[in-house]
């Protein structure tokens, strides 16, 4: 059974970020759902400032998941269910609040076809939205007008074609989509996270 602490941070980071092995977690709970919406309601609730318990978290997966409890058994060189989850969890906050700005997407592989990349995109993004309404509500109207619109555009992206060519301009226009919504997320993170004053520095 493989544990985070048998690799490096890179290693571990990679795996979390194993779009297949959250397929096959997926599969093996007959999810409708899609994993990269699992990630973007999780980035969506930690972007508007929450931050979940264990069971929370836990009980998040099972709702989008549609089962009462989460099977242990995967294969012998992966981790546990519960493993991948919390580990997933606190990466997926600490990139949110590292200033190297490596927050990362759950996405398919790049070999995949187009098609599928897009389809993961626009889920992770409705995921996103759905994360932050549960979050903040009627505060999103509240938000600095840059906030609103980065949401509006959010939207838009949910409306993606699905059908797309595997061109090299739509490999690169999905691209430039992608790092869009990355940096849009870093953004709407920085605004709902803003670091508590330090007393010690007001008079």
């Amino acid at each position: 059974m493989t544990t985070f602490e048998d690799q490096d941070s890179a290693q571990a980071n990679e795996l979390l970020f194993d779009f297949d092995l959250w397929s096959d977690l997926h599969n093996r709970h007959s999810a409708i759902n899609h994993p990269s919406e699992l990630h973007g309601l999780l980035a969506g609730e930690l972007a508007a400032g929450e931050r979940l318990s264990s069971q929370r978290w836990e009980d998040l997966v099972l709702e989008h998941l549609g089962c009462d409890q989460i099977q242990e058994r995967m294969g012998d060189d992966q981790p546990t269910p519960h493993a991948l989850l919390h580990g997933f969890y606190a990466t997926t906050l600490a990139s949110l609040q590292s200033d190297n700005m490596d927050f990362r997407l759950l996405m398919p592989a790049d070999t995949s076809p187009l098609g599928q990349r897009l389809e993961a995109l626009g889920t992770w993004v409705r995921g996103f939205l759905e994360g932050m309404a549960r979050a903040v509500g009627d505060a999103l109207s509240r938000t600095p007008d840059d906030i609103r619109e980065l949401m509006q555009d959010f939207v838009a992206i949910t409306q993606v074609e699905v059908d797309a060519d595997d061109s090299e301009d739509g490999e690169r226009e999905f691209e430039e989509i992608t790092e869009y919504v990355r940096i849009g997320v870093l953004n709407i993170f920085a605004e709902f996270n803003r670091p508590e004053p330090d007393e010690r520095t007001l008079h």
